[in-house]
């Protein structure tokens, strides 16, 4: 059996290279530590297996902190940062409730950040303070080096300070593993940190459409390690239908709710070296759409929305537990305009009016109720997930509060209808539409 213990990685060839790390942080270098087995990786006839405190552990996680308490209660076992931002009273709350945290440090995804000594610096401090301070920590289970800096910074240089940065936690903490996440499993990317960051023990992939072939793509890579999938959910933006004027067409909540179910199922089969996943997104943000990724509403006064789940944490339960919660959310999963779906590029002129109807039922035979909106397409549009800014609303748009409402829009431009429909017991399904006004 062959054991892929951090140890093993602290090799004297690299000491002097670890040495100069520690040094250029303004500490000295750490004594070194011994081993008491809290999370290992070990490899049995080309099958990968973690260990926590000896025990087999497969991660069922969430990206994102928001609820945690309902994660547990729902089945989830650890959660995912993607920067070091409240790292403390994540991991607090996550032991707390018996849950785990893979620790992100936010790397630059501009290469040439990675030839900056300042910045570099910078980063081996923050690493350094976080092992002080959070290596013994009874919920860390490893630790994230960067989150998709493929996108920008697929480079020797990159990797080799992602390597460096592997060879810092190798020295002061065997008990914990280290991982790197990558957008995707390009060949050219998954050989480059082989390469390049051999360091490193787990591989994290982001994938969302394409998940279901990524345990294909990390075989036929050079990399031999385990991997997790540490983001995957609905369609991407950038993998769905689109209009004749290039906005991308969103999945009902219902649509999303079969994706996750589907797309877990090919996760949990490949057993031979997936650890696990954490799915996105376990919160709220704006990214194309309001409603696009998170897997809860926003909360907003105006709209008269409080943070209720989609139909996607209901299948989230099942998945990890293999029940369903006893009240569900509701099944939204149709819209048209005067007959029309997005995948006719719907256009209408200004100060029309048009009917707009959705198709919503309820699992639990709940009354509903039917929130309305329109937004205006986004113009400032984030990259690799950053932020980005709600668009602003169309104010009375829309007339009406049921399945079935009119609208208008007086100028001209590109817009998105949403609807929100709710059952009273905090949850809700949602739907949207893109249209063109001229």
């Amino acid at each position: 059996m062959e054991v892929r213990a951090k140890a093993m990685l602290a090799k004297a060839a690299l000491v002097s290279v670890i040495a100069i790390s520690l040094s250029s942080c303004g500490g000295d270098s750490p004594e070194q530590p011994t081993s008491n087995g809290i999370v290992r990786l070990e490899q049995s006839d080309g099958n990968w297996t973690m260990y926590r405190y000896d025990e087999p552990y497969y991660v069922k996680g969430i990206g994102g902190q928001h609820a945690l308490e309902l994660a547990s209660a729902a089945g989830a076992n650890s959660t995912r940062t993607w920067s070091s931002e409240n790292a403390g009273n994540v991991l607090d709350q996550a032991n707390e409730l018996g849950m785990t945290v893979l620790l992100g440090i936010w790397l630059s995804h501009q290469a040439s950040d990675y030839s900056n000594e300042v910045y570099k610096n910078s980063i081996r401090n923050e690493l350094q303070q976080l092992l002080n301070n959070y290596s013994d920590h009874p919920a860390l289970l490893m630790w994230g080096l960067g989150n998709e800096i493929n996108l920008g910074a697929d480079t020797q240089e990159a990797w080799e300070f992602v390597e460096e940065l592997a060879q810092m936690v190798n020295a002061q903490d065997i008990n914990h593993p280290t991982m790197t996440v990558n957008a995707g499993a390009s060949l050219d990317t998954l050989s480059n940190i082989a390469q390049w960051a051999p360091s490193i023990d787990v591989l994290g992939i982001n994938s969302y459409g394409g998940v279901t072939s990524t345990d294909e793509n990390v075989t036929a890579s050079s990399f031999d390690g385990p991997y997790m999938i540490t983001e995957w959910g609905p369609n991407g933006h950038w993998e769905v239908d689109a209009t004749t004027w290039e906005q991308p067409i969103e999945q009902t909540s219902a649509s999303k709710q079969t994706s996750y179910i589907e797309r877990y199922e090919y996760i949990t089969a490949q057993t031979a070296r997936c650890l696990g996943s954490y799915v996105f997104l376990w919160g709220q943000k704006q990214e194309r759409t309001p409603t696009w990724y998170g897997m809860f509403a926003e909360t907003s006064i105006a709209l008269g929305l409080n943070g209720e789940s989609y139909p996607v944490v209901d299948a989230m339960q099942y998945n990890w537990t293999g029940s369903w919660p006893e009240n569900q959310a509701p099944v939204v999963t149709a819209m048209t305009i005067n007959g029309q779906h997005a995948t006719d590029s719907i256009t209408i002129d200004a100060g029309q009016q048009v009917t707009v109807i959705i198709s919503a039922s309820d699992p639990d035979s709940d009354s509903l109720t039917y929130i309305w909106e329109v937004l205006e397409e986004p113009t400032v549009l984030g990259t690799g997930g950053g932020f980005e800014p709600r668009p602003p609303k169309v104010e009375d748009a829309i007339n009406g509060s049921a399945e079935t409402v009119e609208m208008s829009i007086e100028s001209a431009g590109e817009y998105r209808a949403f609807v929100y429909v709710m059952d009273g017991n905090n949850h809700l399904g949602s739907a949207n539409i893109p249209f063109l006004v001229q």
